[in-house]
């Protein structure tokens, strides 16, 4: 359009010359009695007329070829955004190439391209003057803007198509680096699960053939132990064996239920019934440790989905972990709440006052096997978040900053539709006197 409106004003001018000169050339033959004006009129007219075509045919090439350029430099560009997309497969990475290249190719000041996602928007841009916010749309969709500060007070007309092409054209990179951000991810989580899949199938084999020799090792002791006859010592040495026996069990059993899915999944549970029952197996070991227990309840059944054997098992393993962090006089508080929006979820929060959990170890801690605690098999939280992902919900570490401490887990459940059978009501008597 720029271009078209130079070539007319140029036409114009032109046309306006030639004609005066045809009127100057009309009168001066006319006044030498050589043509009469109207003949030299109508041979000027016709020889415009012949060569008007022509030219027109030579601006029109040259105005073609000229978008042409234009068109290939905006698509070359579209190109090279596509296969960086292809190579990438990461938005904010697409975005910064995007505001660098483009900035580059059409000669601006500085580009940046804002998307509604985490990381996307980096502030106001550094270049002074007038801006331009050309839309990046997926049809009625905004997918974001592409904001451009001209080298020049204005942007010329080449830019101005340029860009608008090249927004239309950005549409399809961002989608191609989404979807190929999703399969990544995706690969990912199979590749996870498959050898998780396969270290719960081989631990569970390892389990299973270790858990019959320690019971016939465990036999043989006691068998020992109740020997009077033998010296004391070796009665004590007896007694630390069972112990060690006794450890080792536990701990197989801790590998075998994170080798093996929870039961009854699709069977609703009452998530009060549930955590009541789990604190009252609990109380002996966290009198014995000099920890309260406190549980505030919502003092009316919560239904979840995911059954009792899951809910039981998120519930006890952060517990436990909270009881063996809790140091002397502290305190573990269980929490029961509903979310407050639409979602349907059911909240439990588990705080101890333990030392916390550094902010670089949260994404680790539940990771299978991954412990920091001597002695510890690093199944408990994985074993947390396993079932909490097998009934749909989940679970994420709130602990707070110093100076404060503790660690605060959060875990959501799944509202059922119908209420579970509660059975077993008093168990939440006894510990809602407790806080």
């Amino acid at each position: 359009m720029q271009r078209n409106l130079v070539f007319s004003i140029v036409a114009i001018f032109a046309g306006l010359i030639y004609l005066n000169f045809m009127r100057r050339l009309s009168g001066f033959l006319e006044m030498r009695s050589i043509l009469p004006s109207a003949v030299t009129e109508a041979v000027m007219i016709f020889l415009l007329v012949v060569f008007l075509e022509p030219v027109k045919k030579v601006i029109n090439r040259a105005l073609h070829a000229a978008f042409v350029s234009e068109f290939e430099s905006v698509q070359r560009l579209a190109t090279e955004i596509q296969d960086y997309a292809k190579q990438s497969g990461d938005v904010t990475a697409l975005a910064r190439f995007v505001e660098a290249r483009a900035a580059s190719a059409l000669g601006l000041k500085q580009v940046i391209l804002r998307l509604p996602a985490p990381g996307q928007d980096r502030g106001e841009g550094s270049g002074q003057g007038k801006s331009y916010s050309f839309p990046v749309r997926r049809g009625d969709e905004a997918l974001g803007s592409l904001d451009v500060f001209p080298s020049t007070p204005e942007l010329s007309g080449d830019q101005f198509g340029a860009l608008e092409l090249l927004a239309d054209q950005l549409t399809a990179a961002i989608e191609l680096c989404q979807l190929i951000s999703a399969k990544v991810q995706l690969e990912r989580e199979l590749a996870e699960k498959a050898k998780m899949a396969f270290l719960g199938e081989m631990a569970a084999r390892i389990a299973h053939n270790v858990k019959n020799p320690l019971s016939s090792m465990k036999t043989l002791v006691q068998l020992l132990e109740e020997d009077s006859t033998l010296p004391e010592r070796v009665r004590r040495d007896c007694q630390l064996v069972l112990s060690e026996v006794d450890r080792l069990n536990a701990n197989i059993s801790q590998v075998l239920r994170y080798a093996k899915p929870a039961r009854h999944t699709s069977r609703p549970a009452d998530l009060e019934v549930v955590a009541g029952r789990a604190l009252a197996l609990t109380r002996a070991e966290a009198e014995r440790r000099q920890v309260r227990l406190e549980f505030e309840s919502t003092h009316a059944p919560c239904p979840v989905e995911g059954g009792e054997e899951a809910a039981s098992d998120i519930i006890s393993n952060l517990l436990v972990n909270a009881l063996e962090v809790s140091p002397p006089g502290g305190t573990i508080r269980v929490r029961l709440a509903r979310e407050g929006d639409a979602s349907g979820r059911i909240e439990l929060r588990v705080e101890d006052q333990g030392p916390g959990i550094a902010p670089e170890l949260r994404e680790k801690i539940f990771l299978p096997f991954f412990t920091t605690r001597p002695g510890g098999t690093g199944l408990g939280l994985a074993i947390v978040a396993r079932r909490a992902e097998e009934i749909g919900g989940s679970v994420e570490c709130l602990s707070p900053p110093a100076p404060s401490r503790g660690a605060h887990f959060r875990v959501l459940f799944r509202a059922a539709t119908t209420a579970a059978a509660a059975p077993a009501r008093e168990t939440h008597a006894i510990h809602s006197d407790r806080g």
